[in-house]
């Protein structure tokens, strides 16, 4: 029989598993970024509609998994981790999803052309915001471990670091997206003012991706650091 810690046998129905699901699943949406942009760079808006049909499913499917979670957290005193720092955190992980899909949506409403100069800038963006949520993962894939080890300050030390490597990862993206905004502001005369405010719209929500990912990855540390 495989030996089973006592904090898990405490727990009851752990919603560590769901949770990794969801990151998983969340990840799997932002992951379709990459080709959402490409087909918005290259203007085919054709493909730009099917990928967001493709994301919102996904996002869909993440929600499904939250409620779940939320449904059947345990009320019980012997939680390894505070309830509230759980449901924050499902919070911020599923808010990943939320803006990748108001990102497909809004490229899915208005067929706006990006300027020659922001296209490589554009892409190296999303890049970088997609490193960001993939960074969260493998953060958040080493939770369990952290419980099933009682807390032990290896596998915390561990975490950590990973959770560093989002904050790392989000500063980053957030040194392209002023980079990015600086060449829409110089090139805007050759836009009419709502392709320009569309533009800057679309560039601020993909940096929320990244952005709630480091949130995501604080709520982590929360988790993990208060023992």
């Amino acid at each position: 029989m495989a030996y089973i810690p006592p904090l898990v046998k405490l727990f009851g129905k752990s919603p560590f598993k769901p949770l990794h699901e969801h990151i998983l699943k969340v990840n799997e949406c932002v992951n379709q970024l990459k080709p959402l942009i490409e087909a918005f760079v290259d203007q085919d808006f054709k493909k730009v509609n099917e990928i967001a049909e493709r994301i919102s499913k996904l996002e869909h499917e993440a929600d499904i998994i939250k409620n779940n979670i939320r449904e059947h957290l345990p009320k019980t005193l012997f939680m390894p981790v505070d309830r509230c720092d759980i449901l924050m955190f499902l919070k911020e992980q599923d808010t990943i999803a939320d803006r990748a899909e108001d990102l497909a949506r809004m490229l899915e409403v208005r067929e706006t052309i990006l300027p020659e100069e922001l296209k490589e800038d554009t892409l190296k963006f999303i890049n970088k915001v997609i490193e960001t949520v993939n960074a969260l993962e493998v953060a958040a894939g080493e939770l369990s471990e952290v419980i099933e080890s009682s807390f032990g300050k290896h596998e915390i030390s561990k975490v950590l670091k990973l959770i560093h490597n989002i904050d790392k990862k989000e500063w980053e993206a957030d040194k392209l997206v002023l980079k990015l905004l600086r060449k829409l502001f110089e090139v805007e005369n050759k836009l009419d003012p709502i392709s320009v405010l569309h533009l800057e719209r679309l560039i601020h929500t993909m940096d929320s991706v990244a952005d709630h990912a480091e949130n995501a990855g604080d709520r982590l540390r929360t988790m993990v650091a208060r023992r």
